[in-house]
């Protein structure tokens, strides 16, 4: 699904008329992202958790119903097989990576599980390349990735979900778990704002945006995502809720402006037929910077509670305990507490989740701002093919950059 949305767009709507597909297009997909932790929380607090999953089955059916009634057909003239060997060689190559990654907070960067499963995400990277150049209609061709918009591009569409939108799991738990929020108030507050500024953002700005060279919009877009990121390290063991207003605002109005030129301009610099293949390759690499930031961003967060809990001296077992906070048990340990000792208790944990936190939106922010960098660096506007004409003294010339159209 996430790979034919942005092609079908591309093939669909020409001219003005795309900028503003993609910028609603764009406005969903953000808006989306950030109101997962809405949706679910009023799920899980006014009907059931399992409705989390029960949920995907009428929206499901709508969107079946609306794409074959609307979409219009279109067809490939190759008729080409999907590439499962690279497909399976990739999907084991990102599974064992994150896997890798989550195992890395329990059991350490060199213990044999974690280095094994890295050896297989590396053994499967190499399996997906050899198999990638022989295919004559492979998953992804590799040739794509020589082109520096191109790879700029995809990587920085991986960091931008890393950065913006991986942390909010991590917000999420600390609003529930330390500051005793519902499931419907952490989403609110946690999510809802970035979610909301994304969407009109995106939604207007895909009238104009287009209008400027990719790489500003793109790259300033990561540049506000880090900012406001950075404005989030402003928790502190006392703070609630306001203290990430800021920085979401700020946060939402950066995906709100990178997100959708993101998806025209990958697909602008690939040829027409590569659309679907580019389009699958920018939503592939967004989910799995999705996977690979909770995974990162997990166990800088573990590790970093740990710490805090080890360090304040309060607790018999700073491992269990922290391992119980990354759990959502914050208040069970403080009630755990004796009377005497709950409201220092308290104050310990809620700085742990703080300095967690910090770790947390700090790596976020510098990841949007490498980012930003990158693009605005590497991501330029193709120069138009030569066209050669002789002019009326006989001497040809290239008038590709000239205003005027040779007769």
């Amino acid at each position: 699904m996430f790979a034919t949305t942005t092609a079908l767009l591309s093939t669909t709507y020409r001219g003005r008329d795309r900028g503003v597909a993609f910028g609603i297009w764009g406005a969903v997909a953000g808006a989306a992202a950030a109101a997962g932790p809405l949706a679910g929380g009023l799920l899980t607090q006014h009907l059931d958790w399992r409705w989390i999953f029960l949920v995907n089955l009428p929206v499901a059916v709508v969107a079946a119903v609306l794409t074959l009634r609307v979409i219009p057909e279109s067809r490939t003239e190759t008729g080409a097989r999907v590439d499962l060997l690279g497909a399976g060689a990739f999907t084991v190559c990102a599974s064992a990576v994150t896997y890798a990654l989550i195992r890395a907070g329990d059991k350490g960067w060199t213990s044999a599980s974690t280095l094994g499963l890295f050896g297989l995400g590396a053994v499967a990277l190499a399996a997906f390349v050899v198999v990638e150049q022989r295919r004559e209609a492979p998953m992804l061709d590799l040739a794509l990735l020589r082109d520096p918009a191109f790879a700029t591009l995809i990587v920085a569409a991986l960091l931008l979900n890393a950065a913006a939108f991986a942390q909010l799991v991590f917000t999420s738990l600390w609003l529930q778990s330390a500051r005793g929020l519902s499931p419907v108030m952490a989403g609110l507050t946690g999510s809802a704002p970035l979610s909301l500024v994304a969407f009109v953002v995106a939604g207007v700005g895909g009238r104009f945006l287009h209008r400027f060279p990719a790489r500003l919009p793109i790259g300033g877009g990561l540049l506000l995502v880090g900012t406001g990121a950075l404005l989030q390290t402003a928790v502190s063991a006392g703070s609630s809720w306001p203290a990430l207003l800021a920085g979401e605002l700020v946060t939402g109005l950066g995906v709100g402006m990178a997100l959708p030129i993101m998806a025209s301009t990958v697909l602008s610099a690939v040829p027409h037929e590569r659309a679907g293949m580019a389009g699958g390759a920018l939503n592939a690499f967004r989910q799995i910077g999705f996977a690979l930031g909770i995974a990162v961003l997990g166990t800088v967060f573990a590790s970093r509670l740990q710490q805090s809990v080890s360090s304040d001296g309060s607790f018999a077992d700073p491992h269990g305990i922290a391992q119980a906070l990354t759990g959502g048990q914050a208040h069970a340990v403080i009630a755990g507490a004796p009377t005497a000792r709950r409201a220092a208790v308290e104050h310990a944990v809620r700085a742990a989740f703080a300095a967690g936190l910090d770790r947390v939106y700090l790596i976020s922010g510098v990841v949007a701002l490498v980012a930003g960098v990158l693009v605005l660096a590497l991501v330029r506007p193709r120069r138009a093919a030569p066209v050669f004409v002789r002019d009326h003294a006989g001497l040809v010339r290239d008038t590709s950059s000239e205003t005027a159209t040779p007769a």
